[in-house]
């Protein structure tokens, strides 16, 4: 029982890790991937900074927010 759990864990890692591999290759050759009859877009963020992607305006009143 061990031995099964052992290599249902790494079958798990291994499939996941491939998961994400082949959407992102398909996500930068395609710009999409599809999954039985529905299509996915995909948008590259290549700076995932949050003060980049979000107006200082915002980020201030997030700010204000938690200070109270």
């Amino acid at each position: 029982m061990g031995k099964f759990l052992l290599g249902f864990i790494i079958a798990w890692a291994l499939c996941h890790r491939y998961t994400h591999i082949i959407v992102a290759s398909e996500c930068e050759r395609l710009g999409g991937f599809f999954v039985g009859s529905k299509t996915y877009k995909c948008i590259l963020i290549s700076d995932s900074e949050t003060q980049n992607s979000v107006p200082t305006a915002i980020l201030e009143a997030e700010k204000l927010n938690r200070l109270g």
